[in-house]
């Protein structure tokens, strides 16, 4: 009778215990979750900044490149001449930037790394 007794109290420790870990369990995948959400929304809002930046800087950029050529195009008399001058400047900038896309690339990708273990420790 008393090994029946041990027997139950045992079954009932291991029950205790197995709903204990699984309250545990679900609590700590759900601040997991939790913690995915913050860092991609944080990710997601300053991808959605640099895109609005980078916009703002390519509409001033084109406005720039607008304006010499209609400067260029005044200085040498052809308005066809001045945005032909801006076409071939734009286009060696392109150049550089094919030529040097490894850099470039390796660039980018260290400083989202950057980026990223920035926001871990913002976390901690």
């Amino acid at each position: 009778m008393e090994e029946t007794r041990e027997n139950i109290g045992l079954k009932a420790f291991l029950e205790e215990i197995k709903q204990e870990l699984t309250i545990y369990l679900n609590r700590r995948i759900r601040l997991l979750k939790l913690e995915s959400y913050e860092v991609g929304s944080k990710a997601a809002s300053s991808i959605g900044y640099g895109l609005i930046l980078v916009g703002i800087v390519f509409l001033i950029l084109f406005f720039v490149l607008l304006g010499l050529a209609f400067f260029i195009g005044e200085l040498l008399g052809s308005l066809a001449a001045g945005f032909g001058v801006m076409a071939i400047v734009s286009a060696l900038l392109l150049l550089l930037v094919v030529l040097f896309r490894k850099p470039l690339k390796r660039s980018m990708l260290n400083k989202t790394i950057i980026f990223f273990r920035n926001i871990e420790s913002n976390e901690d």
